[in-house]
């Protein structure tokens, strides 16, 4: 595999953290499931219980977006070395025809 397919991969799987990053929150089956609809202290365990879900969700969900990114912009620097090789293969290629030349 060479450094641009590379390059593709984690294009992709960055693309997948960004969606599931704007997914995350439909992940959220709501307070009543935990039991936040029911009167005193156990609805509000159940809503204790839903906020720390949401909030566990919300930081997820930022934390995919952040690797999402941070994926790209390894992707771009990984073309940036491919082309970087490139160049230099070109250049070494044209140095060396030129001698065969002389």
């Amino acid at each position: 595999m060479g450094l641009d397919q590379l390059a593709g991969r984690l294009d992709a799987a960055g693309d997948d953290l960004a969606g599931a990053s704007t997914t995350m929150a439909l992940a959220d089956p709501g307070s009543r499931v935990f039991g936040g609809d029911a009167p005193g202290a156990p609805g509000e365990l159940g809503r204790a219980l839903h906020r720390t879900l949401t909030a566990a969700l919300t930081s997820r969900a930022r934390e995919a977006s952040a690797h999402g990114i941070r994926l790209a912009e390894t992707a771009e620097a990984l073309r940036q070395a491919a082309q970087g090789y490139r160049a230099a293969d070109d250049d070494a290629r044209r140095r060396h025809q030129r001698q065969e030349d002389t």
